[in-house]
């Protein structure tokens, strides 16, 4: 059955509860052809053509012309646009024209490296050496890779710890650096992003110190500030390219909400249990179909609910995906996507990015995955030839997929966000300027590389004896290097492995640990059902055994949050708005068994686990006591903690975040404000840039979030509005209608 029919029968298929709610058709268009003066070295143009390709789309000769005058581009297009020719061409040419020229790439994932190293494997090009350097990389072939390869891919990982820190073994490559390629560059957001960014101005000092000026080329997404993002950076100039030339086949996208299963509380049924309907709807007419997810643990109970309903003949045919799997699995998943030996794969936003795993029918997105530019990019995992092709967003109870579902417009015709990032962050700075002095003794002109802020960060670092001044410079003061105690990828803390009676099976965060691998908890690794029999937090070791349960585990938690220093402060409605940094500790104390399916509790129990403390920015508001003295200190509790969920689910429509990126907390009163307060906090040490954008739309988007609540058709509050699925205290106490109240009281709304 073709696609088009196949979506057309979903309203009326007796198999599929769901409702589609929108189908939105995007037509397809032709492809617009732009020439390069000079054209390409005769060399070149016959290894495009092997590959298939006689002439460039006009975005990439515009872009490609751009490089070649050694201007600093940042590449805003569409999946499966050609952006990855933008960078090969220009660098393939300059090997040619002079052999000794070396390129550094960075990925934002290992698996996006080596298939771009693929890439340039098919090009063909005499005296063009690729390879990755990565955490994949053997020992003993790292050697040979520094001494012959002049084309490496990396990721920012590698190139923080064993690049950088080791530049004299990289010597002759940095002095002959041409090109930095920073490959979808939308992808290095948050605190994520603010570490890559000082990262890269680490290696433009060293390149600078080599005798080098490497021009920088950025691929994205389409984002609201492309080049804004790209300047920030690198610290430099970028110029942009955002048009998109290339041919696409037609799309259609449909908005599908799980059906309500429970009037009175306004719940549905499980997005998940709706996704795996449609993905084994799909690979039965055998139609090759991706699904995202949000979360490992959805991506493996997606996957084991599609594996046990599909037949001896397909059951084998699909497949999960995610970090945390050994380098051996996730390429030999890849591979058999590739090569049509699979159907479907479940997987997390790890190959959301421009992974090459062949022709694909249909995209199933999972809930809404957080930004808009995240779903658009999702959902072109599919079609990426000009072959006819089907996105899904599946509707989740969170308050923005149900603002989506019902607001389909906003979806496809909203500008994507702008991507913030936070390089003066004080925690980030100081470890990078630790860095950069044991990688080359820190001078006053270092500024122009690392930031304005670089002399204060370096200050800190003095006086906590971990710099000291030698001959006029400022030098590392320890024997062991900076680089591997920072972690660039989350707020820091070790690294936990996970084990069972057949060996490794992967990885996790310490504050993952504590939420998600607690003793009891349930555990899911490739569709198989582990409990967690031993949390060693001396040793970061998790040990599971195989187990066949009927339920799940959520973790409870509670937290106390301390003003350390207010910056701004206003009057917001009769309220007081403040902007500042924040002391939070939180610590995982319990956590309730709940039956899969029904979401039942059927039991609670009580862990000892240490807290977590850090400090952030946040925002928060300070409420009056005449404006709730008639509320019991019950409702209270209950009115303001569903505000809080609420504000916090609405943010991301004002602030460029998810959900997953803040935190929050209500009190009827708090020691420093001396009465009741809501607080939203950003989840990282030191911030990642979002509290001051949402301190500036504190009015409209505490507008919008009684709005939200407000319109709600629930009766008493659901994960639609109010009801938050990440609350530690398992969504207790709420008041939706105290919610309505307070906000109308406290915002003047009529």
């Amino acid at each position: 059955m073709g696609l088009e029919e196949l979506v057309a029968g979903w309203a009326n298929d007796p198999d599929l509860d769901g409702e589609l709610v929108h189908l939105e058709r995007l037509t397809a268009h032709g492809a617009i052809f732009g020439d390069l003066d000079p054209p390409l070295p005769a060399e070149l143009k016959e290894s495009l053509s092997d590959l298939g390709i006689d002439r460039l789309y006009r975005h990439q000769a515009k872009a490609i012309s751009d490089i070649r005058q050694g201007k600093n581009t940042v590449v805003v297009a569409g999946t499966s646009s050609g952006k990855t020719l933008c960078y090969t061409i220009p660098i393939a040419e300059r090997i040619l024209a002079q052999p000794k020229s070396t390129a550094l790439l960075l990925y934002p994932t290992k698996a996006l490296a080596q298939d771009q190293l693929r890439s340039f494997g098919k090009l063909d090009i005499e005296g063009l050496a690729a390879a990755t350097y990565d955490g994949d990389t053997e020992i003993d072939q790292r050697q040979w890779v520094r001494k012959n390869a002049n084309v490496i891919l990396t990721n920012p990982d590698m190139l923080h710890l064993g690049i950088l820190p080791n530049h004299g073994k990289w010597a002759d490559f940095f002095l002959r650096l041409k090109y930095v390629v920073v490959d979808e560059m939308h992808m290095f957001r948050g605190i994520f992003g603010s570490h890559v960014a000082l990262i890269l101005r680490r290696l433009r000092r060293l390149a600078a110190h080599y005798g080098a000026n490497p021009t920088f080329i950025f691929t994205s997404a389409t984002i609201g500030n492309p080049a804004d993002l790209a300047a920030r950076l690198v610290g430099l100039d970028v110029g942009l390219r955002d048009q998109d030339d290339s041919p696409s086949g037609d799309k259609l996208v449909a908005l599908w909400n799980p059906p309500i299963e429970d009037e009175e509380q306004g719940r549905r049924r499980s997005a998940m249990a709706e996704t795996s309907d449609l993905f084994v709807n799909l690979v039965r007419h055998d139609h090759h179909t991706i699904v995202f997810s949000r979360s490992r643990k959805a991506t493996e109970l997606i996957y084991l609910w599609s594996r046990d309903r599909l037949g001896p003949e397909r059951k084998d045919r699909i497949a999960p995906y995610r970090a945390g799997y050994t380098a051996e699995s996730r390429r030999d998943t890849e591979a058999a996507l590739f090569s049509g030996d699979l159907l479907g794969i479940t997987a997390t936003n790890a190959l959301e990015l421009g992974i090459d795993v062949g022709s694909l029918d249909a995209a199933i997105v999972n809930t809404f995955p957080g930004t808009i530019s995240s779903f658009r990019q999702q959902a072109g995992r599919a079609g990426r030839t000009q072959r006819a092709s089907v996105a899904v967003l599946v509707g989740g109870e969170d308050a923005l997929d149900q603002y989506f579902m019902h607001h389909p417009r906003e979806l496809f015709d909203r500008v994507p966000e702008s991507v913030v990032i936070n390089p003066s962050n004080p925690l980030v700075l100081q470890a990078h300027v630790a860095c950069a002095a044991h990688e080359l003794p820190l001078e006053p002109s270092d500024s122009e590389f690392l930031g304005e802020d670089t002399e204060e960060a370096a200050t800190a670092l003095v006086a906590e004896g971990h710099l000291e001044l030698r001959r006029g410079r400022l030098m590392w003061a320890h024997q062991q290097p900076p680089a591997p105690r920072i972690s660039i990828r989350s707020s820091g803390g070790p690294t936990y492995t996970i084990t069972s009676d057949d060996g490794l099976l992967g990885t996790m965060e310490e504050t993952r640990a504590f939420t998600d691998a607690h003793p009891d908890a349930v555990y899911l690794h490739q569709g198989d059902t582990y409990v967690v029999q031993n949390l060693d937090i001396r040793r970061h070791e998790i040990r599971v055994t195989s187990g066949n349960v009927n339920y799940y585990t959520q973790a409870k938690s509670e937290k106390l949050l301390e003003v350390l220093q207010t910056f701004e402060s206003r009057p917001l409605g009769s309220m007081t708005q403040h902007f500042g940094t924040i002391r939070v500790e939180s610590q995982v104390v319990g956590y309730q068994k709940k039956k899969i399916g029904s979401g039942e509790t059927i039991a609670h129990e009580w862990l000892d686990l240490p807290a977590s403390v850090f400090e952030t920015q946040g925002v928060w508001l300070e409420i009056p006591d005449l404006l709730v003295a008639d509320m019991s200190t019950d409702r209270l509790l209950g009115t303001l903690h569903a505000a809080e969920h609420a504000g916090i689910a609405m943010l991301p429509l004002f602030a460029v975040c998810d959900r997953w990126d803040i935190g929050g907390l209500s009190t009827n009163w708090h020691p420093d404000l001396g009465g009741p307060a809501i607080f939203i906090y950003e989840a990282y040490p030191g911030g990642a840039g979002i509290s001051p954008v949402a301190f500036e739309i504190g009015a409209d988007h505490w507008k919008a979030t009684r709005e939200a609540i407000a319109t709600c058709p629930c009766k008493s509050g659901c994960p639609s509005c109010v009801v938050s699925p990440k609350c530690g205290n398992f969504n207790e106490p709420l008041d939706k209608g105290g919610a309505v109240e307070f906000l109308d009281r406290a915002l003047g709304t009529p």
